[in-house]
């Protein structure tokens, strides 16, 4: 008797164990507001391909906790006195998905494949970095980067023509990091291996990486920003991505089911202005209008729902308290100087019709501009992102298009990336040479104590010039089930893109 009652015993704690781990999730479901675009690591153009690639792809470094720079492919490093020469110390207890052992000569291969490929923006990706590299003018002739060198398998040496003060920023993310290709296959040493299978990638775990993961296997697909809570309530994903143009209100608001976590301040949202010649806004006093014109207009009452819980209107592009920053009055007057233009870029549009593209949540910038009498072109209006990023970086159809970029936000120098005349999200539309030859003087400081008066220069020329209207920041917001999933442990940083965080609960 004794026997049968711990047989049927053990027996009903396997049926429970059994049961429970049957209702656990195995699959995690993560929705995109848009697509990602290419997932080669040196054409990474757009945020969503960023975040995503972030899951099989390592960088030599990585961005952590209050934007301090942290270890990733790269065990450690060291900076000579100058501020030229970088080494680095690979971690070789990597390996990619095919199980090769990580080396430093892999990075070499890897940066010096992804320059000579055609870029899918306007510059090469990893060019705000490269082109300050020993060697890079000859690259094209040459095949190689000189100042790019291989000491031994586990050392990494770059040396770069000046001192560059934002290097190891500038070294992180997925564009930079390194790869093989195995046919028509570029793999990484991160803890996913993915597939595009038509709209949708599966992340299935890297048998080679020692990263503890939540989920072996991931879908990843395209949810339209208004479907986004929908899309979260009713289980058809259970992680929202990206999610600062996303109905976010219901997370913020103590919903039983849906949990956030935030990154930093570092989504600018704009209005790129086409300055090129022969368009609308070459004429400066057409760009100083329409900046002091939506400045008269944009409040906090007139915005979505979803803007208004994550949204600092902000003309300047530096964040309070960040180097460069200029008095906020400083900055009113130099926006009230386009008042005296508005009646002419009226009458100019009326004369021609200004091609204004946005994205579905920005349809409201139409109004601002309408109430002033602003006349469009019958094509303006809403388009996807992946034909919006098209005519930013490749044909400049539009006068004005909505975009959204990312930098990175503590050394004023993460503004490069868009308005330097190298900088890798560049484009000819909104590059005004003044702004561009400030923040080319603004990478040879190194004194940091000589930077804010500098960068406030910057600051001062971009409200003058207007490469872009500048709305304000957003944070890079990421939506849960949490009654799903859970995050395990802490998260290791605020603009966190693995997936690897999340557990079943």
């Amino acid at each position: 008797m004794q026997k049968k009652i711990i047989f049927i015993t053990v027996l009903l704690t396997a049926i429970f164990i059994y049961g429970t781990n049957m209702n656990k999730k195995t699959v995690l479901h993560v929705g995109f507001p848009s697509n990602w675009g290419t997932l080669i690591p040196s054409l990474q153009h757009t945020g969503y391909a960023d975040a995503i690639m972030a899951n099989q792809f390592e960088a030599l470094v990585t961005t952590g906790q209050g934007g301090t720079t942290k270890p990733l492919a790269a065990k450690s490093w060291k900076v000579s006195d100058d501020s030229r020469i970088f080494t680095f110390i690979i971690d070789t207890d990597k390996y990619f998905s095919s199980g090769k052992q990580l080396s430093a000569k892999d990075f070499k291969r890897s940066w010096e494949h992804g320059l000579s490929l055609s870029p899918k923006s306007a510059n090469s990706s990893l060019l705000d970095v490269m082109y300050k590299v020993v060697g890079f003018k000859e690259f094209k002739k040459k095949g190689t980067l000189d100042g790019v060198r291989v000491i031994n398998e586990n050392t990494l040496e770059v040396e770069f023509q000046e001192p560059f003060r934002m290097a190891l920023n500038h070294l992180a993310g997925s564009r930079m990091s390194a790869f093989v290709i195995e046919g028509d296959k570029y793999i990484g040493t991160g803890p996913y291996v993915i597939k595009e299978e038509k709209s949708r990638l599966i992340l299935s775990k890297n048998l080679h990486s020692n990263e503890d993961i939540g989920f072996s296997n991931i879908e990843v697909k395209v949810v339209q920003p208004s479907e986004a809570t929908a899309a979260l309530e009713n289980g058809i994903v259970d992680v929202y991505a990206l999610a600062e143009f996303a109905h976010i209100g219901e997370c913020l608001e103590e919903n039983k089911n849906i949990a956030c976590f935030s990154g930093s301040e570092a989504r600018h949202q704009t209005l790129m202005l086409n300055g090129m010649n022969g368009r609308f806004f070459e004429n400066k006093n057409h760009r100083l209008a329409i900046q002091a014109m939506v400045y008269k207009h944009l409040q906090k009452d007139i915005l979505p729902t979803y803007h208004k819980y994550n949204l600092n209107i902000d003309p300047q592009i530096y964040l309070p308290l960040q180097m460069g920053r200029i008095d906020d009055s400083e900055a009113e007057n130099l926006i009230n100087i386009g008042n005296d233009y508005i009646k002419e870029l009226v009458k100019a549009s009326q004369k021609t019709p200004i091609f204004f593209v946005t994205s579905e949540e920005t349809n409201w910038l139409f109004d601002i501009l309408k109430s002033e009498g602003v006349l469009f072109d019958e094509k303006s209006g809403h388009i996807n992102t992946p034909d919006r990023i098209k005519m930013y970086y490749k044909t400049y159809d539009a006068d004005i298009i909505v975009m959204p970029f990312s930098v990175a936000s503590g050394d004023p120098d993460g503004i490069y990336h868009t308005l330097g005349k190298s900088g890798s999200i560049s484009s000819p539309i909104q590059f005004r040479k003044s702004v561009s030859d400030l923040l080319e003087e603004g990478r040879k400081i190194i004194n940091l104590s000589e930077a804010d008066l500098h960068y406030k220069k910057v600051s001062i020329e971009t409200l003058k010039e207007v490469p872009f209207v500048h709305i304000g920041f957003t944070k890079s917001i990421v939506a849960y089930r949490k009654d799903v999933i859970k995050i395990k442990g802490k998260l290791k940083k605020r603009d966190e893109s693995r997936f690897s965080i999340f557990e079943a609960n």
